[in-house]
C-alpha cells in the first residue's frame, strides 16, 4: 500500500509542478502592444498641466525613407498631449489618447518650460522619481516657450528632437542635469539647480517650420524649486565657471595696444572649492585652474615672443575673474540663492558647523566673502605660431 500511494502522489504532483515551471509569462505584454515613449515635456497653461509625449513609430522606421530622397529618417515619431490638474492626472489621461500601452522606460529626456518653472517642479520631479517606468538618469532641459514645441520638431540628422538633446546633453554645451541630480539639488542644502535652455533654430527658407532642431542658449536658475531667471552669455560662462559645467567654449581674448583679438579653445578646467570657518565668519576660496589653445589670432603679435605669450595668460585669466565675480553678484546679492553648492562644501568639510547653522544659511550666503583664484594657462597655440595673412618684410 505505502507505493501505491507515492505512486500516486507523483501522478498529482507532477501536474502542480508543471504549473509553477509555466507561470512565468503571465503578465508579459508583447512589444507590439506598446507605445515607446521616447522623451516628455511639461507645460502649464491656464492652471492646468499639459503632459506631451514623444512616441516612437516602428513601422517608418523599419520603411525607412519612402520618398526616395535621401533625406534622414525623420518623421519617425508622434506626439500626444494632455492636461489635468496634478501631472499624474495628465499622465492618466494621456494614456486615454494612445491605443497602446504607454512604456516609459526609454524615456531619456524630461523638457520643462520657463512657464511650467514659475508654478514649481517639485511635483513633477516627485512624479518621475516615483512613477516605476521613468528613468531617474533622463536628462532635463528647460525651454523658453512651450515644450511640447520641441518635441514635435523634425530633426534633419536624428531621428527625433530627443535624439537630438540627447547628443547635445553628452556634447556638455550647458548642464547636464539627470532627473535624480534635479532632486538631488533642490532637495539638498543648496536648495537650487541650473538647466540649460533650449531654443528652436529657425527653419531654412524652403523647408517646413517643424523640420529644424532645438539648439542651447543660455541656462534657467532655479531658485528652491522655481524658475526665477533666464542668464545668457557673457554671464552663463561665469556661472558655469563656478558650478564646474563650463567645457566646450571658444573665448576671444584682446588687449592694447594690439588691435584684433586671441580665440582661446577651452581645454581642460578645474574648479575646486576651499570652505573656512574662522572666527565664526564664514568664505570660501574658489581655485580654478584652466589650460586653453590659440584657434585665431587676428593680431599683428607672434606667440612665439614670450612676452605675448605671458600678456595673453595674464588678460585671459583677468576676463574669467572678473565672469566669475559677476555670477558670484547674481547670485549673491540678486537672487540671494547658492547655486554653486558652497553649502554641501561646507556640510562636508565642517559638519559640526552646519548642522548648528543650517537653519541661517539663506542669511549666511549672501554676505560671505569669496576669494576666486584663476590660473590659466595656454598650453598650445596652434599649428602655425606667428600670424597669418600678414606678409614677411622680405616679401613686401
Amino acid at each position: 500500500m505505502g507505493e501505491e500511494h507515492l505512486r500516486i502522489y507523483r501522478v498529482l504532483l507532477m501536474p502542480i509542478l508543471c504549473c509553477v515551471l509555466l507561470s512565468g509569462c503571465w503578465d508579459r505584454i508583447e512589444i507590439n502592444d506598446l507605445a515607446i515613449v521616447l522623451a516628455t515635456g511639461i507645460d502649464y497653461e491656464d492652471g492646468k498641466v499639459q503632459l506631451t509625449s514623444q512616441i516612437f513609430i516602428p513601422r517608418k522606421a523599419s520603411a525607412g525613407d519612402s520618398s526616395g530622397s535621401g533625406g534622414s529618417p525623420s518623421g519617425v515619431t508622434m506626439i500626444r498631449t494632455a492636461e489635468g490638474r496634478t501631472i499624474a492626472e495628465a499622465l492618466n489621461r494621456l494614456q486615454r489618447k494612445v491605443p497602446r500601452n504607454m512604456f516609459w522606460g526609454h524615456c531619456e529626456v524630461i523638457i520643462i518650460s520657463e512657464q511650467a518653472g514659475k508654478r514649481g517642479i517639485r511635483e513633477y520631479i516627485d512624479f518621475f522619481l516615483r512613477y516605476p517606468q521613468f528613468r531617474e538618469h533622463a536628462y532635463v532641459f528647460s525651454s523658453e516657450k512651450a515644450a511640447k514645441d520641441i518635441l514635435a520638431l523634425l530633426d534633419p540628422l536624428e531621428r527625433s528632437s530627443a535624439e537630438s538633446l540627447r547628443e547635445m546633453a553628452n556634447l556638455k554645451l550647458g548642464t547636464r542635469v539627470t532627473a535624480l541630480e534635479l532632486a538631488k539639488s533642490i532637495e539638498g542644502p543648496s536648495s537650487s539647480a541650473i538647466l540649460s535652455r533650449m531654443l528652436i533654430l529657425p527653419p531654412e527658407p524652403d523647408q517646413d517650420k517643424l523640420t529644424t532642431t532645438p539648439y542651447v542658449k543660455g541656462l534657467s536658475m532655479y531658485k528652491k524649486d522655481r524658475y526665477v531667471k533666464t542668464v545668457k552669455e557673457p554671464l552663463s560662462v561665469g556661472v558655469l565657471l563656478l558650478a564646474k559645467e563650463l567645457n566646450s567654449i571658444i573665448m576671444p581674448v584682446e588687449f592694447e595696444p594690439l588691435k584684433g583679438s586671441f580665440s582661446i579653445r577651452l581645454i581642460e578646467n578645474k574648479t575646486s572649492l576651499k570652505p573656512r570657518i574662522v572666527n565664526k565668519q564664514w568664505s570660501m576660496k574658489v581655485d580654478i585652474q584652466t589650460r586653453g589653445e590659440v584657434v585665431l589670432n587676428t593680431t599683428d603679435a607672434n606667440l612665439t615672443d614670450p612676452a605675448v605669450l605671458t600678456k595673453l595668460e595674464k588678460e585671459w585669466s583677468a576676463k574669467l575673474t572678473s565672469l566669475a565675480h559677476d555670477a558670484l553678484d547674481m547670485s549673491q546679492k540678486e537672487l540671494r540663492s547658492d547655486f554653486f553648492k558652497f553649502a554641501v562644501e561646507f556640510r562636508r568639510y565642517y559638519p559640526h558647523q552646519w548642522k548648528a547653522q543650517e537653519k541661517n544659511w539663506e542669511t549666511i550666503y549672501p554676505d560671505m566673502d569669496v576669494e576666486v583664484n584663476v590660473d590659466a594657462h595656454v598650453v598650445r597655440t596652434g599649428k602655425s605660431t606667428g600670424p597669418q595673412g600678414i606678409p614677411n618684410e622680405d616679401e613686401s
